[in-house]
């Protein structure tokens, strides 16, 4: 019986999924590893439909649920995902095994001129599907004209190309897995850009109690990678944050500190909260923490209201 890996149907998720199955191959030579392709709530919504669920309420899980569910049922012995669409609650009965080793954490600009962010002309249209890199670009210049951006990969491009947009902004990681690193005109300094937490990171999941195929997987688990997780999913979920809330957080690790910067800005562009805190590598999730609790004693309360949170 082969054993079955879920994954959304997307060109990038099936692109991602086949890298890391075919690493999984790998270790289990004697198996026969195949994608299932499970189509999930998030496939289904429009962008605009999901952003306004998340105004109205905590919306988790758009791209995973049904994942899950093929995976507690059986259907599915693991699952392949993006980190960054995954609850930071999980399912009791499903445990993450392996943190594949980030790539490029950045987001990408592609314009159709070639010019960099800060030589797009005033009132250039940009395209974003994102709250959070739609608040940042705003906060940073108020002069573009930000316009939603939806579709996969492909179609987002042929947009641009086609002239709805004069530069669109999406995650270089997908881009490079797509093999389309060519296309980046400028990948956005996280100082003006900060990611969405786990943005870059794959990740496989197993049930909890699936402990043979989870001693294998720990082979593919990137330390370092692991720990920067942790700490920007804590700092996520202390926020009650989510895929469609503006939040952005990236932790580095410098010998045996931890560093984590985070973001919380409304879409305005007016409202930009931006604050780092460090600690000792060995707590990632106090370190998430502390920052996010520190963030809401300094006015993401107000901020965050406005898509459904606020009972901290």
């Amino acid at each position: 019986m082969p054993l079955l890996i879920g994954t959304r149907g997307s060109q990038l998720a099936l692109a991602q999924a086949e890298m890391v199955r075919q690493q999984i191959v790998q270790l289990l030579p004697s198996e026969e590893v195949r994608l299932e392709v499970v189509k999930t709530l998030g496939d289904r919504l429009s962008a605009k439909e999901a952003q306004e669920e998340a105004r109205s309420k905590p919306v988790v899980g758009l791209f995973t649920e049904e994942r899950d569910e093929a995976l507690l049922s059986g259907q599915v012995r693991a699952g392949i995902h993006s980190l960054k669409d995954v609850p930071t609650v999980l399912h009791p009965d499903i445990q993450i095994a392996a943190f594949i080793k980030r790539a490029d954490h950045r987001d990408a600009l592609i314009s159709r001129s070639g010019q960099f962010f800060s030589q797009l002309s005033s009132g250039a249209k940009i395209g974003t599907s994102s709250p959070r890199r739609e608040a940042q670009i705003r906060s940073a210049r108020p002069d573009l004209n930000v316009l939603p951006l939806r579709g996969n990969v492909d179609t987002r491009l042929r947009k641009l190309k086609d002239g709805e947009y004069d530069a669109i902004v999406i995650a270089a990681a997908g881009l490079g897995r797509l093999g389309r690193e060519s296309e980046i005109t400028e990948r956005l300094d996280v100082g003006l850009m900060l990611p969405a937490p786990a943005q870059g990171i794959l990740c496989v999941t197993v049930r909890r109690d699936d402990l043979a195929l989870a001693k294998y997987l720990m082979s593919l688990n990137d330390g370092p990678t692991q720990l920067c997780a942790r700490a920007e999913r804590s700092f996520l979920r202390t926020l009650q944050g989510g895929c469609r809330v503006p939040v952005g957080a990236l932790a580095k690790i410098e010998d045996d500190e931890l560093m984590l910067a985070g973001v919380i800005a409304h879409t305005n562009g007016q409202q930009v909260l931006r604050f780092k805190h460090e600690g000792h590598k060995d707590e990632p999730e106090k370190i998430g923490e502390d920052l996010a609790r520190y963030f809401i004693d300094h006015g993401a309360k107000e901020i965050l209201s406005g898509y459904g949170r606020g009972s901290w």
